[in-house]
């Protein structure tokens, strides 16, 4: 199938998409998809370039054929109060904001807490025999545990559970091209839980907690305090930087650890590559298409002789970039000890991933910890039904490993 007949909703694409992303970089970098009416963008320089160009937008209400959600209820509040469809400068009043929530001491207390959520999900699996999922006892969790409890969600039988779901099903709401089934109870999703939140809001109001919501609240005061409708959206949108795509990022690198045990036996052998092992594994492979970004055009912008027109969706590739020879020499060779300075899974400039860093700590916590209980001769047991596709993202249902020890 040539790139001028297939979507990137085709399945075959989804579940190896590299060999095409080298097709298209090398002969179509600027390639139309009439099915999803998007441009893809798939060369690093553009890719790294068109991050941060001022004649792109973030913002979805700019797109040609937009369609405005309900106006009743927290999605319309989402669309038009998120980060995400601020202008630059709404952006930069942003993250200053949120600066309240990351001094040195809230930044070293959420540290400890992740330490203490990682270890608390791998202690059970210690010991193990046979056969174990990863996905749901260990890389699923922590993530949304992880937001749920520095956000300041009490731990208290079920709450975080709950929790868990919800920030599942509205991640799930947002992946590109979702069904219309996803999409409804991604809805439903949001709108109990920017109640959950504004509820939780109201008391940090009246007694601080040691957590971030408490520190958004008191850390702006003044005209810089945060209502509660802010606070349900910078919320979401920490769901969404540290949720689904961190339990992604983390089953992804154990998985292709797994599949290369001369990459494993060199990180047990020098643990100071861990950190460099997840932007290894990010680079790799980071659920393939998942990592998309899209922007939207605000005037008409020529590149590689083709015109992305005023209103034009366009996707940017960082699965694609991070596979792009003339900046990763032998790019599809997964090398733990290569130079990935050069990434850009998570973005560049001005918008560069607000929960970089914490799914960075997150994801490396995970892997110190499974270099632990997994050993030396754990393997991977996979099957073509561990995996889903929701839109453009093939999600994996399970990571499953035999542990031996029997």
């Amino acid at each position: 199938m040539t790139s001028s007949q297939s979507s990137l909703l085709d399945p075959d694409f989804v579940a190896d998409p590299f060999p095409r992303l080298a097709e298209l970089r090398e002969h179509d970098p600027v390639h139309w998809d009439e099915v999803l009416g998007t441009w893809f963008i798939t060369r690093y320089e553009d890719v790294r370039r068109f991050f941060s160009d001022p004649h792109l937008s973030t913002d979805r209400r700019l797109a040609r054929d937009y369609r405005p959600v309900p106006a009743e209820g927290w999605l319309a509040k989402f669309e038009s109060s998120s980060i995400i469809s601020a202008d630059p400068e709404g952006h930069r009043r942003w993250r200053n904001r949120l600066s309240a929530g990351f001094t040195p001491r809230a930044v070293r207390r959420m540290d400890q807490q992740v330490r203490d959520i990682v270890e608390e999900f791998a202690a059970p699996i210690r010991g193990l025999s046979g056969c174990v999922d990863l996905l749901a006892r260990f890389t699923d969790p922590i993530p949304n545990t992880v937001i749920g409890r520095i956000t300041g969600i009490p731990p208290y039988p079920g709450d975080e559970e709950r929790f868990r779901g919800l920030a599942q099903k509205m991640m799930q709401r947002y992946t590109f091209f979702a069904d219309a089934e996803k999409i409804r109870i991604g809805n439903a999703a949001i709108e109990e839980l920017a109640e959950w939140v504004v509820k939780l809001a109201d008391q940090r109001r009246h007694v601080r907690g040691d957590d971030l919501l408490s520190d958004l609240i008191h850390g702006n005061p003044g005209e810089n305090a945060l209502t509660n409708a802010e606070i349900v959206v910078l919320v979401a949108g920490l769901v969404a930087a540290g949720s689904e795509t961190t339990t992604l990022g983390g089953t992804q690198i154990l998985r292709h650890l797994l599949n290369h045990p001369a990459e494993m036996s060199k990180l047990r052998a020098d643990p100071s590559l861990l950190r460099n092992t997840v932007r290894e594994g990010l680079r790799f492979d980071f659920g393939s298409l998942a990592a998309v970004n899209m922007r939207f055009a605000m005037e008409d912008v020529p590149l590689h002789g083709r015109t992305i027109r005023a209103g034009d969706m366009i996707m940017l590739s960082p699965a694609s970039a991070n596979r792009d020879p003339s900046v990763f020499p032998d790019p599809d060779r997964f090398d733990i000890s290569r130079d990935t300075s050069e990434v850009v899974t998570f973005g560049h400039g001005p918008r560069y991933c607000l929960g970089a860093n914490l799914a960075m700590q997150e994801m490396t916590c995970m892997l110190e910890a499974a270099l632990e209980f997994l050993p030396e001769s754990a393997r991977l047991v996979e099957s073509e039904s561990d995996w889903e596709q929701i839109g453009i993202m093939r999600r994996p249902l399970r990571l499953v490993v035999d542990l031996g020890r029997a």
